[in-house]
This record gives structure tokens, sequence and C-alpha cells, in this order.
């Protein structure tokens, strides 16, 4: 008996567009989170080696400046 409600929440569910439009709005969502996130990592590691770079670059004309001293 149970389960038959339940069967027939669920059907209520898929026929009416308000389950529709929330799943395709969930969906959405984590498509972006997950682009975000991808953008985000590939962003940070292209910065990380070239703030490596600009930081050497900076330590050693600061040690090459103010060690003749």
């Amino acid at each position: 008996m149970k389960s038959q409600g339940f069967l027939m929440g669920i059907r209520r569910f898929v026929k009416r567009e308000d389950g529709l439009v929330t799943v395709e709005w969930v969906a959405l969502t984590a498509g972006m989170v997950i682009a975000a996130v991808a953008i985000g990592f590939t962003v940070m590691n292209n910065t990380k080696k070239a703030a490596s770079a600009v930081g050497g670059g900076i330590s050693t004309a600061v040690t090459s400046k103010y060690t003749n001293f």
C-alpha cells in the first residue's frame, strides 16, 4: 500500500513541470559549479608557474643588486 503511494508521488512529480524545472536548475547549477572549479584550478596552476618565474627574477635582481655593497 505504501509503495503505491510512493509510486503515485513519483508519477505526480514527473508529470508536474515544477519538478522538471527544479531538476533542470539543479543540473545547470551543478554544471556551472564544475566549470568554475575547473577554470579556477587551471588559472591557479598557470598563475603559480608565472608567479614563481617572476618571483625568481625579482629575487635574483635584488640579490645581485644588494650583495655588492
